[in-house]
Protein backbone atom coordinates (compact mmCIF):
# COMPACT_ATOMS: atom_id res chain seq x y z
CA UNK A 1 0.00 0.00 0.00
CA UNK A 2 1.09 3.57 -0.47
CA UNK A 3 -0.06 6.98 0.65
CA UNK A 4 -2.57 8.89 -1.43
CA UNK A 5 -0.95 12.29 -0.84
CA UNK A 6 2.10 13.90 0.68
CA UNK A 7 1.10 15.27 4.12
CA UNK A 8 2.77 18.65 3.65
CA UNK A 9 0.28 20.58 5.76
CA UNK A 10 0.72 18.46 8.88
CA UNK A 11 4.47 18.43 8.39
CA UNK A 12 4.62 22.22 8.08
CA UNK A 13 2.60 22.57 11.28
CA UNK A 14 4.95 20.21 13.08
CA UNK A 15 8.07 22.03 11.89
CA UNK A 16 6.72 25.40 13.01
CA UNK A 17 5.95 24.03 16.48
CA UNK A 18 9.35 22.37 16.73
CA UNK A 19 11.25 25.53 15.84
CA UNK A 20 9.38 27.56 18.47
CA UNK A 21 9.63 24.94 21.23
CA UNK A 22 12.15 25.45 24.07
CA UNK A 23 15.09 23.06 24.29
CA UNK A 24 14.49 20.28 26.80
CA UNK A 25 16.96 19.35 29.51
CA UNK A 26 17.71 15.69 30.14
CA UNK A 27 17.26 14.53 33.72
CA UNK A 28 18.33 10.94 33.15
CA UNK A 29 20.66 9.01 30.89
CA UNK A 30 20.31 5.37 29.87
CA UNK A 31 23.15 3.11 28.70
CA UNK A 32 23.27 -0.40 27.25
CA UNK A 33 26.53 -2.25 27.88
CA UNK A 34 28.05 -5.41 26.46
CA UNK A 35 31.19 -7.50 26.27
CA UNK A 36 29.57 -9.32 23.30
CA UNK A 37 28.73 -12.36 25.41
CA UNK A 38 26.52 -10.73 28.07
CA UNK A 39 24.66 -7.45 28.46
CA UNK A 40 23.76 -4.95 31.14
CA UNK A 41 21.71 -1.78 31.48
CA UNK A 42 22.65 1.25 33.57
CA UNK A 43 20.83 4.52 34.25
CA UNK A 44 21.93 7.74 35.84
CA UNK A 45 21.48 11.37 36.73
CA UNK A 46 22.51 13.18 33.57
CA UNK A 47 23.28 16.48 35.27
CA UNK A 48 25.30 14.98 38.13
CA UNK A 49 27.02 12.39 35.91
CA UNK A 50 26.13 9.77 38.51
CA UNK A 51 25.34 6.26 37.30
CA UNK A 52 23.25 3.49 38.83
CA UNK A 53 25.00 0.40 37.52
CA UNK A 54 23.55 -2.93 36.43
CA UNK A 55 19.98 -1.68 36.86
CA UNK A 56 18.64 -4.37 34.53
CA UNK A 57 19.83 -7.31 32.47
CA UNK A 58 19.64 -6.92 28.68
CA UNK A 59 20.85 -8.82 25.65
CA UNK A 60 24.49 -8.66 24.58
CA UNK A 61 23.49 -6.99 21.29
CA UNK A 62 21.13 -4.13 22.12
CA UNK A 63 20.15 -0.58 21.26
CA UNK A 64 18.33 1.82 23.58
CA UNK A 65 15.58 4.39 23.00
CA UNK A 66 13.41 6.56 25.27
CA UNK A 67 9.79 7.55 24.71
CA UNK A 68 6.99 8.89 26.89
CA UNK A 69 8.58 8.06 30.25
CA UNK A 70 9.76 4.59 29.33
CA UNK A 71 13.01 3.04 28.13
CA UNK A 72 12.87 0.71 25.13
CA UNK A 73 15.74 -1.76 24.80
CA UNK A 74 15.93 -3.31 21.34
CA UNK A 75 17.37 -6.77 21.94
CA UNK A 76 18.74 -7.69 18.55
CA UNK A 77 20.33 -10.77 16.95
CA UNK A 78 19.39 -13.94 18.79
CA UNK A 79 16.91 -12.28 21.16
CA UNK A 80 14.46 -10.64 18.75
CA UNK A 81 12.41 -8.71 21.27
CA UNK A 82 11.62 -5.28 22.71
CA UNK A 83 12.19 -4.88 26.45
CA UNK A 84 10.46 -1.97 28.21
CA UNK A 85 11.76 -0.47 31.47
CA UNK A 86 10.41 2.30 33.68
CA UNK A 87 12.26 5.51 32.88
CA UNK A 88 12.54 6.52 36.55
CA UNK A 89 13.13 3.27 38.42
CA UNK A 90 14.45 1.02 35.62
CA UNK A 91 11.89 -1.55 36.78
CA UNK A 92 10.75 -4.15 34.24
CA UNK A 93 7.47 -3.18 32.52
CA UNK A 94 7.04 -5.74 29.73
CA UNK A 95 8.82 -7.58 26.96
CA UNK A 96 7.45 -8.76 23.64
CA UNK A 97 8.75 -10.69 20.67
CA UNK A 98 8.98 -9.16 17.21
CA UNK A 99 9.40 -12.48 15.43
CA UNK A 100 11.99 -15.24 15.75
CA UNK A 101 15.07 -14.51 13.67
CA UNK A 102 13.86 -11.01 12.78
CA UNK A 103 16.88 -9.16 14.27
CA UNK A 104 15.15 -5.87 15.23
CA UNK A 105 17.27 -2.75 14.72
CA UNK A 106 15.10 0.20 15.77
CA UNK A 107 11.75 1.30 17.13
CA UNK A 108 9.95 4.59 16.38
CA UNK A 109 6.76 5.99 17.88
CA UNK A 110 3.75 7.64 16.30
CA UNK A 111 1.89 7.56 19.64
CA UNK A 112 1.98 5.63 22.94
CA UNK A 113 -0.07 2.87 21.31
CA UNK A 114 1.32 2.99 17.77
CA UNK A 115 4.96 2.16 17.02
CA UNK A 116 7.10 0.64 14.28
CA UNK A 117 9.90 -1.92 14.56
CA UNK A 118 12.52 -2.16 11.80
CA UNK A 119 13.54 -5.82 11.44
CA UNK A 120 16.89 -6.19 9.71
CA UNK A 121 16.41 -9.82 8.69
CA UNK A 122 12.96 -9.24 7.23
CA UNK A 123 11.34 -7.17 4.50
CA UNK A 124 8.44 -6.44 6.86
CA UNK A 125 8.26 -3.62 9.40
CA UNK A 126 6.08 -4.61 12.32
CA UNK A 127 3.46 -2.24 13.66
CA UNK A 128 3.04 -2.75 17.40
CA UNK A 129 1.14 -1.38 20.37
CA UNK A 130 3.88 -0.67 22.94
CA UNK A 131 1.33 -0.42 25.74
CA UNK A 132 0.46 -4.10 25.35
CA UNK A 133 3.17 -5.56 23.13
CA UNK A 134 0.57 -6.61 20.57
CA UNK A 135 1.53 -7.00 16.91
CA UNK A 136 -1.15 -4.87 15.22
CA UNK A 137 -0.03 -4.75 11.61
CA UNK A 138 2.69 -5.33 9.04
CA UNK A 139 4.16 -2.93 6.51
CA UNK A 140 6.01 -4.55 3.62
CA UNK A 141 9.22 -3.00 2.28
CA UNK A 142 9.69 -5.79 -0.26
CA UNK A 143 9.16 -3.39 -3.17
CA UNK A 144 12.27 -1.50 -2.02
CA UNK A 145 14.50 -4.54 -1.52
CA UNK A 146 17.55 -5.49 -3.56
CA UNK A 147 18.22 -8.90 -5.13
CA UNK A 148 18.23 -10.83 -1.84
CA UNK A 149 14.65 -9.76 -1.16
CA UNK A 150 15.49 -7.82 2.01
CA UNK A 151 16.14 -4.07 2.12
CA UNK A 152 18.04 -4.24 5.47
CA UNK A 153 16.19 -1.48 7.39
CA UNK A 154 18.46 0.12 9.98
CA UNK A 155 17.51 3.41 11.69
CA UNK A 156 14.21 5.29 11.81
CA UNK A 157 13.08 8.81 12.66
CA UNK A 158 9.72 10.54 12.97
CA UNK A 159 9.28 14.00 11.47
CA UNK A 160 5.71 15.07 12.09
CA UNK A 161 3.41 12.37 10.68
CA UNK A 162 6.13 10.87 8.47
CA UNK A 163 8.38 7.96 9.37
CA UNK A 164 11.76 7.78 7.60
CA UNK A 165 13.56 4.42 7.46
CA UNK A 166 17.13 4.00 6.19
CA UNK A 167 17.53 0.97 3.92
CA UNK A 168 21.10 -0.27 3.56
CA UNK A 169 20.41 -2.77 0.72
CA UNK A 170 23.45 -4.94 1.31
CA UNK A 171 24.25 -8.49 0.20
CA UNK A 172 23.81 -10.54 3.36
CA UNK A 173 25.18 -13.67 1.70
CA UNK A 174 28.16 -11.78 0.30
CA UNK A 175 29.76 -10.29 3.38
CA UNK A 176 27.13 -7.54 3.82
CA UNK A 177 28.68 -5.49 1.04
CA UNK A 178 26.46 -2.71 -0.34
CA UNK A 179 24.69 -3.36 -3.62
CA UNK A 180 23.92 -0.78 -6.29
CA UNK A 181 22.13 1.82 -4.16
CA UNK A 182 20.65 2.63 -0.75
CA UNK A 183 17.31 4.25 0.00
CA UNK A 184 15.16 5.92 2.62
CA UNK A 185 11.61 4.59 2.83
CA UNK A 186 8.88 7.05 3.87
CA UNK A 187 5.71 5.99 5.69
CA UNK A 188 2.62 8.07 6.39
CA UNK A 189 1.91 6.93 9.95
CA UNK A 190 -1.71 8.15 9.85
CA UNK A 191 -2.53 5.52 7.23
CA UNK A 192 0.37 3.06 7.65
CA UNK A 193 1.18 3.31 3.96
CA UNK A 194 4.34 3.86 1.97
CA UNK A 195 4.70 7.24 0.29
CA UNK A 196 5.87 7.24 -3.33
CA UNK A 197 8.87 9.59 -3.41
CA UNK A 198 9.39 9.59 -7.19
CA UNK A 199 6.52 10.46 -9.50
CA UNK A 200 8.50 9.54 -12.62
CA UNK A 201 9.80 6.03 -11.90
CA UNK A 202 7.34 3.15 -12.05
CA UNK A 203 6.02 1.69 -8.81
CA UNK A 204 6.39 2.92 -5.26
CA UNK A 205 9.81 4.49 -4.70
CA UNK A 206 11.92 5.48 -1.74
CA UNK A 207 14.37 8.38 -1.56
CA UNK A 208 17.50 7.46 -3.53
CA UNK A 209 20.63 8.33 -1.55
CA UNK A 210 23.76 9.72 -3.22
CA UNK A 211 25.96 7.36 -1.15
CA UNK A 212 25.47 3.75 -0.06
CA UNK A 213 25.31 1.78 3.19
CA UNK A 214 23.74 4.19 5.73
CA UNK A 215 24.82 3.07 9.21
CA UNK A 216 24.26 6.05 11.49
CA UNK A 217 21.15 7.29 13.19
CA UNK A 218 19.26 10.12 11.50
CA UNK A 219 19.73 13.58 12.99
CA UNK A 220 17.31 16.42 12.31
CA UNK A 221 18.48 19.94 11.43
CA UNK A 222 15.22 21.77 12.19
CA UNK A 223 16.29 25.29 11.08
CA UNK A 224 17.15 23.97 7.61
CA UNK A 225 14.34 21.40 7.60
CA UNK A 226 16.60 18.55 6.63
CA UNK A 227 17.81 15.22 7.91
CA UNK A 228 21.44 14.10 8.03
CA UNK A 229 22.42 10.46 7.62
CA UNK A 230 25.91 8.96 7.58
CA UNK A 231 26.67 6.51 4.76
CA UNK A 232 29.84 4.46 5.21
CA UNK A 233 29.98 2.89 1.73
CA UNK A 234 32.77 0.31 1.78
CA UNK A 235 34.65 0.20 5.06
CA UNK A 236 38.18 1.58 5.01
CA UNK A 237 37.49 3.38 1.71
CA UNK A 238 36.67 7.10 1.59
CA UNK A 239 33.62 6.62 -0.62
CA UNK A 240 30.88 7.66 1.81
CA UNK A 241 29.82 10.77 3.67
CA UNK A 242 27.02 12.62 5.40
CA UNK A 243 24.02 13.04 3.11
CA UNK A 244 21.13 15.48 3.47
CA UNK A 245 17.48 14.50 2.99
CA UNK A 246 14.65 17.03 2.61
CA UNK A 247 11.65 15.66 4.56
CA UNK A 248 9.26 18.02 2.76
CA UNK A 249 10.18 17.41 -0.88
CA UNK A 250 11.15 13.79 -0.06
CA UNK A 251 14.46 14.03 -1.91
CA UNK A 252 18.12 13.64 -1.10
CA UNK A 253 19.72 17.04 -1.64
CA UNK A 254 23.37 16.00 -1.75
CA UNK A 255 26.45 15.15 0.29
CA UNK A 256 27.14 17.81 2.94
CA UNK A 257 30.44 16.28 4.13
CA UNK A 258 32.59 13.62 2.50
CA UNK A 259 34.50 10.95 4.39
CA UNK A 260 37.72 12.35 2.94
CA UNK A 261 36.94 15.74 4.50
CA UNK A 262 36.04 14.19 7.86
CA UNK A 263 39.03 11.86 8.09
CA UNK A 264 37.52 8.42 7.55
CA UNK A 265 34.47 6.18 7.64
CA UNK A 266 31.40 7.91 9.10
CA UNK A 267 30.19 5.55 11.83
CA UNK A 268 27.92 7.74 13.96
CA UNK A 269 26.37 11.22 14.07
CA UNK A 270 25.32 13.49 16.92
CA UNK A 271 23.71 16.86 16.33
CA UNK A 272 22.47 19.98 18.07
CA UNK A 273 23.23 22.95 15.78
CA UNK A 274 25.88 24.28 13.39
CA UNK A 275 28.41 24.74 16.21
CA UNK A 276 27.61 21.47 17.96
CA UNK A 277 27.68 18.74 15.32
CA UNK A 278 29.74 15.61 15.91
CA UNK A 279 30.69 12.41 14.14
CA UNK A 280 32.54 9.24 15.03
CA UNK A 281 34.93 8.43 12.19
CA UNK A 282 37.29 5.51 11.61
CA UNK A 283 40.61 5.95 9.83
CA UNK A 284 42.46 3.54 7.53
CA UNK A 285 44.01 1.76 10.54
CA UNK A 286 40.54 1.33 12.13
CA UNK A 287 41.17 3.91 14.85
CA UNK A 288 37.99 5.73 15.81
CA UNK A 289 37.78 9.39 16.81
CA UNK A 290 35.09 11.86 17.82
CA UNK A 291 35.31 14.93 15.60
CA UNK A 292 33.31 18.14 15.42
CA UNK A 293 32.12 18.90 11.89
CA UNK A 294 30.43 21.78 10.14
CA UNK A 295 27.29 21.42 8.01
CA UNK A 296 28.17 24.81 6.51
CA UNK A 297 31.67 24.00 5.22
CA UNK A 298 31.37 20.20 5.23
CA UNK A 299 34.72 19.84 6.97
CA UNK A 300 36.11 18.60 10.26
CA UNK A 301 36.50 21.33 12.87
CA UNK A 302 38.90 19.34 15.03
CA UNK A 303 39.19 16.14 17.02
CA UNK A 304 37.53 16.03 20.43
CA UNK A 305 38.53 12.53 21.55
CA UNK A 306 40.86 9.97 19.96
CA UNK A 307 41.59 7.08 22.36
CA UNK A 308 43.01 4.81 19.64
CA UNK A 309 41.75 1.49 18.34
CA UNK A 310 38.23 0.67 17.21
CA UNK A 311 36.87 1.88 20.53
CA UNK A 312 34.06 4.42 20.08
CA UNK A 313 30.57 2.95 19.79
CA UNK A 314 28.11 5.83 20.20
CA UNK A 315 27.96 9.60 20.76
CA UNK A 316 24.94 11.67 21.78
CA UNK A 317 24.50 15.39 22.44
CA UNK A 318 22.36 16.23 25.45
CA UNK A 319 19.02 17.72 24.43
CA UNK A 320 20.02 21.15 25.77
CA UNK A 321 23.23 21.01 23.72
CA UNK A 322 25.62 21.59 26.62
CA UNK A 323 27.44 18.24 26.53
CA UNK A 324 28.35 15.38 24.23
CA UNK A 325 28.50 11.91 25.79
CA UNK A 326 30.67 9.23 24.17
CA UNK A 327 30.82 5.44 24.65
CA UNK A 328 34.35 4.01 24.81
CA UNK A 329 33.64 0.30 24.40
CA UNK A 330 37.25 -0.88 24.48
CA UNK A 331 38.31 -3.49 27.01
CA UNK A 332 41.41 -1.50 27.94
CA UNK A 333 39.77 1.80 28.94
CA UNK A 334 35.98 1.37 28.85
CA UNK A 335 33.46 3.91 30.10
CA UNK A 336 31.49 7.02 29.24
CA UNK A 337 33.30 10.29 28.59
CA UNK A 338 31.43 13.58 28.83
CA UNK A 339 32.72 16.65 26.98
CA UNK A 340 31.60 20.26 27.10
CA UNK A 341 30.28 21.41 23.74
CA UNK A 342 31.38 24.97 24.58
CA UNK A 343 35.05 24.16 25.22
CA UNK A 344 35.53 20.66 23.84
CA UNK A 345 37.12 19.68 27.14
CA UNK A 346 36.44 16.57 29.20
CA UNK A 347 34.11 17.39 32.10
CA UNK A 348 33.47 13.90 33.44
CA UNK A 349 34.62 10.34 33.02
CA UNK A 350 35.35 7.65 32.64
CA UNK A 351 31.95 6.67 34.03
CA UNK A 352 32.18 2.89 34.14
CA UNK A 353 29.71 0.26 35.24
CA UNK A 354 30.04 -3.49 34.77
CA UNK A 355 30.54 -3.80 30.99
CA UNK A 356 31.78 -1.56 28.16
CA UNK A 357 29.09 0.95 27.10
CA UNK A 358 27.63 0.51 23.62
CA UNK A 359 24.68 2.94 23.33
CA UNK A 360 23.17 6.01 25.01
CA UNK A 361 19.72 7.61 25.23
CA UNK A 362 18.41 10.60 27.18
CA UNK A 363 14.94 11.16 28.61
CA UNK A 364 14.03 14.34 26.73
CA UNK A 365 12.02 14.18 23.53
CA UNK A 366 13.56 15.72 20.42
CA UNK A 367 12.71 15.91 16.74
CA UNK A 368 13.65 12.24 16.54
CA UNK A 369 10.50 11.28 18.46
CA UNK A 370 7.44 13.25 17.38
CA UNK A 371 3.73 12.68 17.82
CA UNK A 372 1.42 12.29 14.88
CA UNK A 373 -0.59 15.40 14.12
CA UNK A 374 -4.31 14.89 14.43
CA UNK A 375 -6.76 15.76 11.67
CA UNK A 376 -7.51 19.42 11.20
CA UNK A 377 -10.40 21.14 9.52
CA UNK A 378 -9.61 22.54 6.11
CA UNK A 379 -10.36 26.15 5.20
CA UNK A 380 -10.17 25.29 1.50
CA UNK A 381 -13.27 24.51 -0.49
CA UNK A 382 -12.87 22.52 -3.70
CA UNK A 383 -15.99 21.99 -5.81
CA UNK A 384 -16.99 18.70 -7.36
CA UNK A 385 -15.12 18.11 -10.64
CA UNK A 386 -16.99 18.84 -13.85
CA UNK A 387 -17.49 16.80 -15.88
CA UNK A 388 -17.07 13.67 -13.78
CA UNK A 389 -16.67 11.00 -15.17
CA UNK A 390 -14.53 12.72 -17.76
CA UNK A 391 -13.15 12.09 -21.23
CA UNK A 392 -11.77 15.62 -21.62
CA UNK A 393 -10.52 18.50 -19.46
CA UNK A 394 -11.93 18.68 -15.93
CA UNK A 395 -12.63 21.91 -14.03
CA UNK A 396 -12.82 22.45 -10.26
CA UNK A 397 -13.70 25.64 -8.41
CA UNK A 398 -11.37 26.54 -5.54
CA UNK A 399 -12.47 28.94 -2.79
CA UNK A 400 -11.36 29.89 0.70
CA UNK A 401 -7.62 29.79 -0.01
CA UNK A 402 -5.09 32.42 0.94
CA UNK A 403 -4.04 35.06 -1.53
CA UNK A 404 -0.77 33.18 -2.14
CA UNK A 405 0.06 30.61 -4.77
CA UNK A 406 -1.60 27.19 -4.63
CA UNK A 407 0.08 23.90 -5.47
CA UNK A 408 -2.02 21.46 -7.49
CA UNK A 409 -1.12 17.77 -7.66
CA UNK A 410 -2.78 14.85 -9.41
CA UNK A 411 -2.16 11.30 -8.16
CA UNK A 412 -3.56 7.90 -9.01
CA UNK A 413 -5.38 5.92 -6.32
CA UNK A 414 -2.16 4.13 -5.33
CA UNK A 415 -0.61 7.48 -4.41
CA UNK A 416 1.72 7.88 -7.40
CA UNK A 417 1.91 11.55 -8.43
CA UNK A 418 1.30 11.93 -12.16
CA UNK A 419 1.31 15.72 -12.53
CA UNK A 420 1.84 18.86 -10.51
CA UNK A 421 1.74 22.60 -11.13
CA UNK A 422 1.39 25.91 -9.31
CA UNK A 423 -1.58 28.26 -9.69
CA UNK A 424 -0.98 31.99 -9.27
CA UNK A 425 -2.38 34.08 -6.40
CA UNK A 426 -6.11 34.60 -6.01
CA UNK A 427 -8.59 33.69 -3.28
CA UNK A 428 -11.08 32.16 -5.72
CA UNK A 429 -10.19 30.51 -9.00
CA UNK A 430 -11.07 27.76 -11.45
CA UNK A 431 -8.58 24.92 -11.84
CA UNK A 432 -8.41 22.84 -15.00
CA UNK A 433 -6.76 19.46 -15.52
CA UNK A 434 -6.37 18.33 -19.12
CA UNK A 435 -6.17 14.60 -18.18
CA UNK A 436 -2.49 14.53 -19.10
CA UNK A 437 0.52 13.57 -16.98
CA UNK A 438 3.65 15.62 -16.43
CA UNK A 439 5.11 14.38 -19.71
CA UNK A 440 2.10 15.46 -21.77
CA UNK A 441 0.69 11.94 -22.18
CA UNK A 442 -3.00 11.27 -21.63
CA UNK A 443 -3.49 9.27 -18.46
CA UNK A 444 -4.98 5.78 -18.52
CA UNK A 445 -8.62 5.29 -17.53
CA UNK A 446 -9.17 5.07 -13.78
CA UNK A 447 -9.69 7.04 -10.59
CA UNK A 448 -7.40 10.01 -9.86
CA UNK A 449 -7.04 12.35 -6.89
CA UNK A 450 -6.76 16.09 -7.54
CA UNK A 451 -5.29 17.86 -4.50
CA UNK A 452 -4.71 21.54 -3.80
CA UNK A 453 -2.33 22.75 -1.11
CA UNK A 454 -1.27 25.97 0.53
CA UNK A 455 1.32 26.20 3.32
CA UNK A 456 -1.50 25.78 5.85
CA UNK A 457 -4.29 23.79 4.19
CA UNK A 458 -5.26 21.14 1.68
CA UNK A 459 -8.31 19.70 -0.11
CA UNK A 460 -8.81 16.71 -2.43
CA UNK A 461 -11.39 15.55 -4.99
CA UNK A 462 -11.71 12.31 -6.98
CA UNK A 463 -11.98 12.22 -10.79
CA UNK A 464 -13.02 9.18 -12.81
CA UNK A 465 -11.30 9.19 -16.21
CA UNK A 466 -12.96 7.22 -19.03
CA UNK A 467 -11.57 5.98 -22.35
Amino acid sequence: MRSTARPAVALATFLLALLSAPRAHAARVYVVESDFSSGSFSAGNASAHAMSCNAASVHSDARVRWYNGQVFVINRFGADNIQILDGTTSAFVRQFSVGNGSNPYDIAFASPTHAYVARYASADVWIVDPSTGAHTGTLSLAALADADGKPEPDHMIMVGPLLFISLQRVDQAGGFLPTDSSLVAVVDTRTDTLVDCDAVAAGVQGILLPRVNPVTAFVFDAPRTRLYLGCVGLYNVNDGGIVAVDPVSLTATGVVATEAALGGDVLDLAWHDDDRAYAIVGDAAFNTSLVRWSPVSGTSQGTIYAPGGFSLADAEVTPDGSEVWVCNSSFGSPGLRVFSTATGLLVSGPLFCVLPPQGIAFDAATGQVAGVDGPTASALSLSAPSPNPARGPVSLRLAGSSAGDVRVEVADVSGRRVKGWTESAGTTRTLTWDLRDGGGRRVAPGVYLVSVRTPTDAATRRVLVLN
